[in-house]
């Protein structure tokens, strides 16, 4: 672990809460939808369990990618070579912004199937970036979505950590996650951040943001229950799912598969916020992690 003095902020009242019904009402409500087994393509489809709300703006789709790839080139002097971005869902459709960029190849993974299939947003992607003065190519002749992304030199994996096995040894450079690294369940972190530092090259970066709150009101009260029941189908189905690790254990995790860690952002609660007293036994961890909102975390091979 390196060390370095992060950007802080103190989270405002209300941060992350959501609606205003009750954080057991919200758990309810969300464990009676995952007990109906409705498939999670509808579900995403009526606006439940889905990934990258805001998924067709310029923020997402040009000026994020080219200030990790600008992240990169300060730190290395050139553009990265293998790109890696973990859980993007719909934002898949920004690989022009890649390619415009010199980053091929480029490697979208997630754990379901979420980005359009049909070629159209793809070619808006592009645009967009012709439109802020990227050389994107031209997608408006992709019969579809693998089309598109061959143009792109980008391609789209779906599955667990084993989908990254078709990654070449040291192939990567730059890896991304948005709000992803939480919602690994607890016993396949390891594995995943073992088959990351596998794909990345000795010159290499991942941008890892994480959420330290839970998804039922914004404080933890999702660590007030037994493994038992939170690491089960049930939880695992609702889309509420997260690991409820803390930074300090997040970046034990990454220097155990091999990677040291600087501290970028932190967002703090000015108190523990609420869970943090009742958690259960089982997932204690350092008091300060419980001050700990949200964090960007750089991760490089260690040395």
């Amino acid at each position: 672990m390196q060390d370095h003095q992060p950007h802080r902020t103190v989270v405002p009242p209300g941060y992350a809460a959501g609606s205003r019904l009750p954080w057991r009402a919200k758990l309810a409500l969300k464990l009676a939808i995952a007990a109906l087994r409705l498939p999670a393509g509808a579900l995403r489809r009526a606006g439940v369990n889905r990934h990258s709300f805001v998924a067709d703006a310029e923020t997402r789709l040009v000026r994020e990618p080219a200030d990790h790839v600008a992240r990169f080139a300060a730190l290395h002097g050139r553009p990265p070579r293998g790109v890696l971005e973990l859980g993007p869902g719909r934002l898949v459709t920004r690989a022009a912004t890649y390619a415009a960029l010199g980053c091929g190849p480029v490697w979208f993974a997630d754990v379901e199937e979420d980005a359009p299939r049909e070629a159209a947003p793809y070619a808006a992607a592009a645009a967009m970036a012709r439109a802020a003065g990227l050389p994107a190519p031209d997608l408006s002749g992709a019969a579809d979505r693998g089309a598109a992304l061959a143009a792109c030199d980008a391609h789209y994996l779906i599955g667990g950590t084993d989908a990254l096995a078709t990654i070449p040894d040291g192939a990567v450079e730059l890896v991304l996650s948005d709000v992803v690294l939480e919602h690994v369940r607890r016993d396949a972190l390891a594995g995943l951040l073992a088959a990351l530092r596998r794909v990345s090259a000795p010159v290499s970066l991942g941008v890892h943001a994480v959420d330290f709150h839970d998804h039922i009101g914004g404080a933890l009260n999702t660590r007030r229950f037994a493994p038992r029941f939170w690491e089960g189908p049930l939880v695992a189905r609702s889309g509420l799912y997260v690991n409820r690790l803390g930074l300090s254990q997040f970046r034990a995790a990454f220097a155990e598969a091999g990677f040291t860690t600087r501290v970028m952002q932190t967002r703090l609660w000015p108190a523990p916020p609420a869970g943090a007293e009742a958690a259960h036994p089982a997932v204690q961890r350092p008091a300060e992690d419980d001050l700990i909102a949200f964090a960007r975390i750089e991760a490089e091979p260690g040395r």
